[in-house]
C-alpha cells in the first residue's frame, strides 16, 4: 500500500515542479538561468527540497542549507537566506568543491571587479554582475576571468550592506 502512495504523489508532482529551474547556473544566450531573487519560499521548496538544516540568524534572517550532488557531509552545496519578517529571498550561494571557472557567467563587459577593503590595498576580490531585481551575482575571491572560486552569491543589492557593506559602497559610489 504504501508505495502506491509514493507512486501516485510523485506523478500528481511531477507537473507542478519547476521545469527551468537548475540546482546549477546555467547560460543561455549569454543570459543567466537559475533562480530569480524574486523567487518565493515556496518555489524554492519545492525544487531543491526539504532542507538538509535550518538556522535562524540575526534578528531577521533564516538560512536554508543542502547538501545536493556530490558534496562531504560537512559541507553544504547551497544556502538560501530569506528575511524571517516577509518571507522574501536575500540570497543564494553556491559553493564548489573544487572550484570552478565561472566565466561563461561573468561576461568581461558585464562584469566589475571590487576589492576589499578598496582597490589601493586589496586583501580580497569579487567579480560582480548586476541583474535585475534588484539583484547581483558575485564571484567570491575571484578577480578576473580564468580564475576559478569555490563559491557564488545570488543577493539582493538592497541586503549587501547586512553581509558585505563594503561592497555595498561600492557598488553604490560606481551608480
Amino acid at each position: 500500500m504504501t508505495w502506491k502512495v509514493v507512486i501516485l504523489w510523485a506523478l500528481l508532482a511531477a507537473p507542478v515542479l519547476p521545469q527551468t529551474v537548475h540546482t546549477d547556473p546555467q547560460s543561455k544566450n549569454s543570459e543567466l538561468v537559475w533562480f530569480s531573487i524574486t523567487a518565493t519560499k515556496d518555489q524554492i521548496f519545492k525544487t531543491l527540497g526539504q532542507p538538509a538544516i535550518t538556522a535562524a540568524f540575526g534578528t531577521d534572517f533564516e538560512s536554508w542549507q543542502y547538501h545536493l550532488g556530490n558534496v562531504d557531509h560537512d559541507d553544504f552545496s547551497h544556502q538560501i537566506v530569506f528575511r524571517k519578517s516577509n518571507q522574501m529571498l536575500v540570497s543564494i550561494t553556491r559553493n564548489f568543491d573544487p572550484e570552478r571557472n565561472v566565466d561563461v557567467w561573468f561576461p568581461v563587459a558585464t562584469t566589475t571587479t571590487h576589492h576589499y577593503p578598496n582597490p589601493q590595498k586589496p586583501e580580497f576580490s569579487v567579480r560582480v554582475r548586476r541583474l535585475k531585481d534588484d539583484a547581483v551575482l558575485i564571484a567570491m575571491g575571484s578577480s578576473k576571468p580564468n580564475q576559478p572560486t569555490g563559491q557564488i552569491v545570488l543577493i539582493r543589492i538592497s541586503e549587501l550592506n547586512h553581509f558585505l557593506p563594503w561592497l555595498y559602497e561600492q557598488l553604490q559610489a560606481a551608480k
